[in-house]
C-alpha cells in the first residue's frame, strides 16, 4: 500500500512537471515574433571619402522592402504603396545580417539578410488598403506553345524559341520555378489535331502523360508583332482562365524575348499571389486540441502555428494531463486551414465542435 502511494505521489509530480515545462515552452515560442526574411540582397558603392556605411544600409533596407513588396503584393497593386521613407521601413525591421563583405577595385560589396517583423509589415500594407499574399514558392510544370496564325502551325518544345529560354532570366524575386517537360512527339501530334480549338481543348489527355496534377498551358498566338497569351492555369484543384493581348511586342532579340516572357511569368505570379492572400478582416476562431501525453508532436503543432502567416495568434486556453486546448484566429476558411494542416502532416477531426489533431 505505501508503495502504490508513492508511485501515485511521483506520478502526479512527473505529470505536472511534464505540464509545466510544456507550458513554459508554449508560451516561450509565442513570445518570438514571426518575421519575413529577405535574403541575397547584393549592394555595392564606391569607396571614397564620401562613403558612408548607413548610405550603404539603408540603399539595402530599401532595396530588401522593394523584394517584399514584389513577392507578396500584385503588380496591378503596386502604384499604392510606391511611396515610403526608409524611416518608415526601418520601425518594421526585427533584425538584420551584413555577410560577405569586401573591398575589391575601391568599391564596397556586401549581401544583406533583413528579417521584416510580420505583424508590423501587415499593417503598414494594409493601411494602403492592400491585402498582401503569403510569399510561397511553388514549382509547377508549364507547356508554354506558340502559335503561329498566319502560318497556321504549332511550335513547341526545341522549335519553340519560348520553350527553349522560359527559364534563362530568372529573377530572385519570383515565387514560381517553371519546369518544362521533356519533349514528346504524341504531344505534338495531338496539338496539331487540335489546333483550330485550343482554347476549349481539354489538356488532360496531355497532363497526364507527365503524370502531374498541377500545370501552366501557356498558348502564344502570334500574328505579325501582335500576341495574345491564353493560359490555362490549375493551382489547387482549381482550373483559372486568364488572357491578355500584347499589340507591339518584338522577339527578334533575345532579350527581348526574354524581357517578354518575364512579362508573362508577370500574370502567373499574380495569380498565385491571388491564390495566397492573407484577408486579415476574415478572422476565424479554432478550437482545437491535442493529446498532451504526445510531447514531441505538441512542439511540432506549435512550430507549424507560428509558421503559418494566416495565424494572425494564437494561445493555449487550458492543459490537463489528457489534452492541450488551443484557441486559434485563422484569417481564412475552415477548408484553408485543413487543407495548411494536412500539407504539414496534421490530421484534423472536425466531428465535433472541438476539433482534434490525430
Amino acid at each position: 500500500m505505501f508503495l502504490n502511494t508513492n508511485f501515485l505521489c511521483l506520478k502526479k509530480a512527473y505529470i505536472i512537471f511534464f505540464l509545466t515545462v510544456l507550458f513554459i515552452i508554449l508560451f516561450i515560442s509565442k513570445a518570438n515574433p514571426a518575421i519575413f526574411k529577405v535574403t541575397d540582397i547584393q549592394v555595392s558603392e564606391p569607396f571614397n571619402p564620401n562613403f558612408k556605411k548607413k548610405t550603404v544600409v539603408d540603399r539595402a533596407i530599401i532595396l530588401a522592402f522593394k523584394k517584399f513588396l514584389t513577392m507578396t503584393i500584385s503588380s496591378n497593386e503596386m502604384h499604392k504603396i510606391s511611396n515610403f521613407r526608409v524611416d518608415e521601413v526601418k520601425n518594421l525591421i526585427d533584425s538584420f545580417n551584413i555577410k560577405d563583405e569586401k573591398f575589391v577595385n575601391n568599391n564596397y560589396n556586401a549581401t544583406f539578410e533583413v528579417n521584416f517583423n510580420k505583424q508590423n509589415t501587415f499593417l503598414f500594407v494594409e493601411k494602403r488598403n492592400i491585402y498582401p499574399s503569403v510569399p510561397n514558392t511553388k514549382k509547377i510544370i508549364i507547356i508554354p506553345i506558340l502559335v503561329d496564325e498566319l502560318s497556321q502551325s504549332i511550335n513547341i518544345f526545341n522549335q519553340n524559341p519560348f520553350y527553349k529560354h522560359w527559364n534563362d532570366n530568372i529573377k530572385n524575386h519570383h515565387l514560381i520555378e517553371y519546369i518544362l517537360p521533356s519533349e514528346d512527339i504524341e504531344v505534338v501530334k495531338v496539338l496539331n489535331e487540335n489546333i483550330n480549338n485550343l482554347e476549349e481543348y481539354d489538356f488532360t489527355q496531355i497532363t497526364e502523360r507527365y503524370n502531374i496534377d498541377e500545370y501552366i498551358i501557356c498558348l502564344i498566338y502570334k500574328e505579325n508583332n501582335k500576341f495574345k497569351i491564353f493560359s490555362k492555369i490549375k493551382f489547387d484543384k482549381k482550373i483559372r482562365i486568364k488572357s491578355k493581348l500584347f499589340s507591339e511586342k518584338s522577339i527578334i532579340s533575345l532579350q527581348n524575348l526574354e524581357e517578354f516572357i518575364n512579362e508573362i511569368k508577370l500574370i502567373y505570379e499574380d495569380e498565385w499571389k491571388k491564390n495566397n492572400k492573407i484577408n486579415r478582416s476574415v478572422k476565424l476562431p479554432i478550437n482545437l486540441s491535442m493529446t498532451s501525453s504526445k510531447y514531441k508532436k505538441n512542439e511540432k503543432f506549435e512550430k507549424f502555428l507560428s509558421s503559418i502567416d494566416q495565424v494572425s495568434k494564437f494561445s493555449v486556453k487550458s492543459f490537463n494531463n489528457k489534452q492541450v486546448n488551443y484557441k486559434i484566429i485563422f484569417n481564412g476558411s475552415p477548408k484553408q486551414f485543413i487543407n495548411i494542416a494536412v500539407k504539414n502532416n496534421f490530421i484534423i477531426d472536425t466531428d465535433q465542435s472541438i476539433w482534434k489533431v490525430d
